[in-house]
């Protein structure tokens, strides 16, 4: 189908080129280029009277971006670039893994890249709780109304579920959620767990289909279980259940203390000692696993001291640990250790200067 413009160029080319139109007197073809320039204006004035309408209909606004904008589709989605700090409690604040800010971007799903201009990059986001059984994976493209199916509300009687900063505004397509807590725990819900979900908020994007995003499933507390929180990184002196896999009053925990385990640099001294007698105190029940994400959460308390380790036998099962200082700290007798009488870990000094280790 020709545009107005090929139809107008076409009657041009024909004034030009006709060997009619070229014998007519001067007058005769200058009466015709007054008309051509009549047609012209006509037609820029058509093409301003559809931009207006296309501003002011959004019927025809959809219309044009369907039978022009073809092959410049936009798949924008939201995505959270930052994972939650767990465990989490109600009444505390919901942090980034590591204690740090929550953010999510705008990103466009063909390139991977963020959306920073046009007026999607400035739109506002509402904070949603979700079920934590919506399992769709992201690359999975659910429906606006699958993600409204699963949004979860407060129980009867119960205070607003998420509190706080429910709206994120998108600055250049990257925003940052604020002060966000939950004031009930995840226990009575269908599937026992919880998500964090945004969305579009309201009055924003109303053509655009933006899909939403979500983060992992996790569970949510209620704060009077902060007594038993994990500490990331632990202390040395920290009671050894704030380590992970380590349950307070729990069958681990207790089997630790019977073998005169009680903080984490006790379970570190043991580890650095034999490791494999470490394992055997705890039994069948640490599997692999659960085992690797014990040690590395206690690899990562910070001890200041260096510590040096002799064996009186050859099979590792009696012997000495000192320090720099070639202070005793403490005996291995059939592969466990104890800390020496004299020592005191938790200031880290000795009762008696006189008691030294080995010169």
């Amino acid at each position: 189908m020709h545009s107005m413009e090929d139809t107008v160029q076409e009657l041009k080319d024909a004034i030009i080129h006709s060997p009619h139109l070229a014998s007519c007197t001067g007058l005769a073809v200058e009466n015709v280029q007054q008309r051509m320039h009549s047609i012209e204006d006509t037609v820029q004035k058509l093409k301003e009277a559809v931009k207006l309408a296309i501003i002011h209909s959004p019927h025809l606004a959809r219309a044009n971006a369907n039978s022009t904008g073809r092959n410049d589709v936009r798949n924008l989605q939201l995505q959270l670039q930052t994972k939650l700090s767990l465990p989490l409690y109600t009444a505390n604040k919901l942090e980034g893994d590591g204690g740090g800010d929550i953010y999510v971007d705008l990103i466009d799903a063909n390139t991977r890249e963020v959306f920073t201009s046009g007026p999607e990059s400035s739109i506002k986001l509402d904070v949603v709780v979700l079920e934590g059984d919506f399992d769709k994976d992201d690359e999975d493209n659910w429906t606006q109304e699958e993600f409204e199916n699963h949004v979860v509300k407060q129980r009867e009687g119960k205070r607003t579920l998420l509190i706080g900063d429910l709206l994120v505004t998108l600055k250049g397509g990257v925003g940052k959620l604020g002060n966000l807590m939950f004031t009930d725990n995840s226990s009575w819900n269908r599937s026992k767990s919880f998500r964090i979900g945004l969305k579009v908020a309201s009055g924003y994007c109303g053509n655009a289909r933006i899909r939403q995003a979500k983060t992992e499933a996790f569970v949510v507390r209620e704060h009077r279980g902060e007594s038993y929180k994990k500490h990331y990184p632990p202390a040395s002196d920290d009671d050894i259940w704030r380590l992970e896999k380590i349950a307070k009053d729990g069958k681990l925990h207790k089997k630790l203390c019977e073998a005169g385990i009680h903080k984490v640099e006790d379970f570190l001294l043991q580890l650095f000692i034999d490791s494999e007698k470490l394992r055997k105190i705890l039994g069948k029940s640490i599997i692999p696993k659960k085992w690797d994400i014990l040690v590395d959460h206690a690899k990562t308390c910070k001890i200041d001291q260096k510590l040096y380790l002799y064996y009186s036998d050859g099979m590792r099962k009696h012997g000495a640990v000192f320090n720099t200082n070639k202070q005793l700290i403490g005996l291995i007798k059939d592969g466990i250790f104890s800390y020496s009488s004299t020592y005191c870990p938790r200031e880290g000094t000795w009762r008696y200067n006189h008691e030294k280790g080995l010169g």
